[in-house]
């Protein structure tokens, strides 16, 4: 019974294979190995800063790639180089539906031309201040990235320039695409909330209980339109490295007898500082309002805010009100300035930038704010005209970018003019710059050392708000080495109205697969079923067209029989006879 069966259906697998077999050689892809390929991308940042959202809140993508010259990019994924996207053509294609942004980031940041440099940091302003319900990625260059690009680019020009609408679509199906997708969840705030000040001191000499005070700040966070890609060599690595190159050169003054000042001298890396120095603030409420013991702001000569120094540009002194003529502040300045002309007069001399505090601003300018809504003399010494520069908050602040020579210069300048303030007998005189000269000068090799420190880690604050983030302990151990009473403060944002709340998910797998248009798939779809539709119709009329098939062979057969034996004269094997 069995053998029966099993003839039968050798009997009619032909007849499934006439069916079944093209419809799979159509579909079947032809090299799906190399169809894919994989990438690390870096999300646009996301966090919220006094009730504003900022940057971009979807992670997930699954759409196809257009190039930049794309005519049609609703619910696509634009593919586009960093430095030939304008804000104005960005804001089009947002306004036009598309899906996400691919930004191909260029190799050799520091090396860009000043009108690249300028469309990059206004790019990313624009970026970072919106509000964004796209998926929006970086990646770097690459051959495979450049490859995509290129012919992505290409195949859109000539899809343009069709003569006819039949043309482009005949160009649409022949062509391959691309499809980008980004398997991720939902972002979701960040467990830990948190940003951690650290502080260490070198105690005064003086008897006094109430010893004056100089406090140096800086604060070592950096911003970037990805967190993952926020080095900030400039702002601010430079500033926590002019820090802690002070506190190692200051720590062999203050351990000699003869060279150890009546003055304390205060060294703060705070955090947050691109959260409106958020662990700042917390600091301050630390050291003023909840630990009563503590006298260490009771008698501050002035506070002195580092930031953003690594560059060969006059230096800046941002204050929020000018300093009365006399007082330790107006002294330092004066300091600064002769220090400057003594040591490198083909240089400009320091300016003093005065700005007021607004309070009806969500955000502080400078950091040095913080300082003096709490009446504490404080300015901020940078190399920025504007507190609003985008330079603050650009993942083109490379370390490539800082020069060392200017750094190792401004840690000489802002030495010098701290010194004078520490030896009253110096302040009194002439402030010459002599001090720290020779063996005691700022060493460029150490100050290399302190900003690849820094700049070993994104510092964002997204990715540094653990309570145990290695970047936070390697500071809080470099400042240790040469400081005491090394402290650490930890701020938390509130739970009812938070100054700030961070997002995760910086990064990102991207899967790229090459894949053909959506006509393609429907001109196939339309072909299967015509085939199918006509072997259906055949099988429905076998039987007549069996017949009409039998019919034509036999009428052709007699046609032939007759055919031959009127040439042959011959019937069924017989000679005729004619009469």
């Amino acid at each position: 019974m069995w053998f029966r069966e099993l003839s039968e259906f050798f009997d009619v697998m032909p007849y499934y294979l006439l069916v079944c077999l093209p419809v799979f050689i159509a579909l079947s892809p032809i090299n799906p190995v190399e169809s894919a390929s994989e990438l690390d991308v870096h999300r646009l940042a996301q966090f919220e800063l006094s009730g504003t959202l900022h940057g971009s809140k979807q992670a997930a993508l699954t759409m196809d790639a257009r190039g930049p010259g794309a005519n049609q990019v609703l619910r696509k994924t634009v593919v586009v180089k960093m430095t030939d996207l304008s804000v104005a053509g960005f804001r089009e294609l947002v306004s036009n539906g598309v899906g996400g942004l691919l930004f191909l980031i260029p190799p050799g940041l520091a090396g860009l031309s000043a009108e690249a440099r300028e469309a990059v940091l206004q790019l990313e302003e624009e970026l970072v201040s919106g509000d964004l319900d796209i998926p929006v990625y970086f990646a770097e260059e690459n051959d495979e990235l450049l490859e995509l690009y290129e012919t992505m680019r290409s195949e859109g020009e000539s899809g343009d320039s069709g003569s006819s609408a039949m043309s482009a679509m005949m160009s649409s199906i022949s062509n391959s695409g691309y499809q980008l997708i980004v398997t991720a969840s939902s972002p979701q705030p960040v467990k830990d909330q948190v940003v951690i000040s650290t502080s260490g001191i070198l105690p005064g000499s003086s008897g006094e209980d109430q010893l004056p005070t100089i406090l140096v700040v800086a604060h070592y966070d950096a911003g970037a339109g990805a967190p993952s890609l926020a080095n900030g060599a400039d702002s601010n690595g430079s500033g926590v490295s002019i820090l802690l190159e002070l506190s190692r050169m200051f720590s062999a003054l203050y351990s000699g007898s003869r060279t150890h000042p009546a003055y304390s001298l205060v060294f703060l890396l705070s955090g947050g500082g691109k959260l409106n120095y958020a662990g700042t603030k917390r600091w301050l409420e630390e050291q003023i309002d909840l630990d009563a013991s503590s006298d260490l702001l009771s008698n501050v000569k002035y506070v002195l805010c580092l930031d953003t120094l690594g560059k060969d540009e006059p230096l800046k002194l941002h204050v929020s009100k000018p300093p009365k003529e006399g007082s330790p502040g107006a002294i330092f300045f004066e300091n600064l300035k002769t220090v400057s002309s003594n040591l490198f007069p083909n240089l400009p001399q320091p300016e003093m930038v005065h700005k007021k505090i607004n309070l009806a601003d969500d955000t502080l300018s400078w950091e040095h704010e913080r300082f003096s809504i709490r009446r504490l003399p404080a300015f901020t010494l940078s190399h920025l005209q504007s507190p609003r520069s985008p330079e603050r908050q650009t993942l083109l602040d490379v370390p490539a970018g800082v020069s060392s020579s200017a750094l190792q210069r401004n840690t000489r300048l802002v030495a010098e003019a701290l010194a004078c303030s520490l030896y009253p007998r110096m302040e009194k005189s002439v402030c010459n710059g002599e001090l720290f000269s020779a063996s005691l000068e700022p060493k460029e090799d150490s100050l290399n050392g302190w900003l690849s420190l820094v700049t070993s880690y994104p510092r964002h604050p997204s990715l540094l708000s653990d309570k145990n983030s290695d970047m936070v302990k390697a500071l809080t151990s470099a400042l240790a080495r040469y400081t005491q009473d090394v402290s650490t403060v930890v701020g938390n944002p509130d739970r009812r109205e938070p100054e700030f709340v961070l997002y995760d998910t910086a990064t990102a797998t991207m899967n790229i697969y090459r894949v053909k248009p959506a006509i393609f798939d429907l001109l196939l779809s339309i072909l299967i079923a015509s085939y199918l539709g006509l072997v259906y119709l055949l099988l429905q009329n076998s039987s007549f067209i069996l017949y009409m098939l039998a019919s034509v062979v036999r009428e052709r057969k007699i046609e032939e029989i007759n055919g031959h034996s009127k040439s042959n004269g011959t019937r069924n094997g017989h000679k005729l006879h004619l009469s």
